[in-house]
């Protein structure tokens, strides 16, 4: 596979990072991962301006136009013959105030009609830095993702110390209840995802109602359908989740299908336009 490091092409083998480097000491640098389809990055501006945002906020700035970004990302693209794919870009700082830029691609997988979840409880400061942005600093979710992978589960599942849900490792959850979809509120300690704003802003569009709260995992007994979204999966059933001793099935019906469908379509209309 060929990988973009600071402006050069290169095989994966041969992209080289100094150890000095800061993600690698401490966890600080940022990352965003992308669906590409046709070779357009889905929502790019999106991704840029959360990563650009991040950045200010944990102070190291990152003075790269929007469009030179996009540019990289299409070089690899087409160094590596891919059109649908999923890239990952890392911004790292390193010691003598320089940057680190990495843009990894990989093939899109195929993905499941549904997932299932197993739950995991994290305990973490809600205001942390490392949590409500999208920073390197991760070892707890990669082993938490590990551990539901190897048990048979798509992802885990976070409830913080009150038992309430927070989010996956790598996506955000919705529940369908009776009247509305709810979903936990950022200062929850979750991480804003793009997809996850723009299931808001849909839903706002076609009258649906959609409450940001304080989700307890006793909601879990009385939702007709859940979901989760990210970048890659959009819009994911779930068909499964299990939590310590219980176990709660879902079938996924015209409310988060409707949704799903007003999601790809809004994906299929941004691409009509970027193609002009």
């Amino acid at each position: 596979m060929l990988v973009f490091l600071n402006g050069q092409v290169l095989q994966e083998e041969d992209a080289k990072i100094s150890i000095t480097d800061l993600s690698y000491q401490f966890g600080y640098g940022l990352f965003e991962t992308i669906r590409c389809e046709n070779g357009i990055p889905v929502f790019f501006e999106d991704h840029y301006k959360r990563l650009t945002h991040s950045a200010k906020e944990i102070g190291m700035p990152f003075p790269v136009e929007e469009a030179e970004v996009k540019e990289w990302i299409k070089n690899v693209l087409n160094a590596n013959a891919l059109e649908n794919a999923r890239i990952k870009i890392i911004i790292s700082k390193r010691l003598e105030d320089k940057f680190n830029v990495v843009i990894i691609p990989a093939a899109l997988e195929k993905l499941p009609l549904s997932y299932f979840l197993i739950s995991w409880i994290l305990h973490r400061d809600s205001r942390s830095i490392s949590f409500r942005h999208k920073t390197t600093s991760r070892g707890d979710s990669y082993v938490a993702y590990r551990y539901a992978q190897e048990n048979s589960f798509n992802d885990a599942l976070y409830l913080n110390d009150k038992n309430e849900l927070v989010e996956c490792t790598r996506a955000n959850i919705f529940l369908v209840m009776e009247d509305k979809i709810i979903t936990p509120l950022l200062e929850s300690g979750i991480l804003s995802g793009v997809t996850r704003t723009k299931v808001l802003e849909l839903a706002k569009e076609n009258n649906i109602q959609i409450e940001e709260k304080n989700v307890h995992s006793l909601y879990l007994s009385k939702a007709k359908e859940v979901f989760i979204t990210n970048a890659i999966i959009g819009i994911m059933p779930v068909s499964r989740i299990k939590l310590e001793d219980k176990e709660y099935q879902f079938k996924t019906s015209i409310i988060t299908a409707n949704l799903k469908n007003t999601y790809d379509f809004a994906v299929k209309e941004y691409l009509k336009e970027v193609k002009g």
